[in-house]
């Protein structure tokens, strides 16, 4: 029960990526019922920032059928969030290349607690909460109040099984359907992901 005060965590969200209006009974209508997810208390902002390789995945509608799914983290001092460039390949690790740009607010800078909001549209923010945190920020999970989104990330392209279970297990435990985790493919060869334009 402690794991949110020694692992801090880290997560993406593209999962904030839902069409408008749609399936709203799957994003909040069971999270009434559902205890809180338990997020990190705390973490430093500019530690966080960086390409994070998603691992895992519970997919929106847009994240399925994603290669090479990243989320490049920048702070914006401007608009005063993180901007979130999600670059993946359609269907295959060589498909065509797709960004979708979104805002990540926290709730401070340079420190922000672990509840964050997405921004995949204008006027729209949906939770982004980051359920564990590696104290190297490494590593990390976010997760979606419904339990309808969950995503497993690194800042490398591979994680420790070890690791990658004991997060799949805090899932479970934060009632979670395991049983719809896909791991996406990444290409291993490069350090990037460059689809055909």
């Amino acid at each position: 029960a402690h794991h949110t005060d020694r692992h801090p965590t880290t997560q993406r969200f593209s999962g904030a990526l839902l069409p408008s209006g749609q399936r709203r009974s799957q994003m909040g209508g069971s999270s009434s019922k559902l205890p809180q997810l338990r997020v990190v208390k705390e973490f430093n902002v500019p530690k966080f920032m960086g390409d994070w390789y998603v691992i895992g995945v519970i997919p929106t509608y847009f994240e399925k059928g994603a290669h090479n799914p990243v989320e490049k983290y920048s702070w914006d001092e401007k608009n005063k969030c993180i901007a979130v460039d999600f670059r993946f390949n359609a269907n295959s690790l060589t498909g065509k290349e797709k960004s979708i740009p979104q805002k990540l607010y926290t709730t401070g800078y340079p420190t922000s607690g672990g509840n964050l909001k997405a921004s995949p549209f204008m006027f729209v923010k949906l939770p982004y909460e980051l359920m564990e945190l590696d104290e190297k920020y490494e590593n990390c999970m976010v997760g979606y109040p419904s339990r309808a989104y969950l995503w497993i990330m690194s800042k490398s392209k591979t994680m420790d099984p070890d690791l990658y279970e004991s997060y799949v297990k805090i899932a479970e435990e934060q009632k979670y359907d395991i049983s719809k985790i896909v791991k996406p493919p990444h290409s291993m060869e490069k350090d990037d992901a460059k689809g055909a334009e």
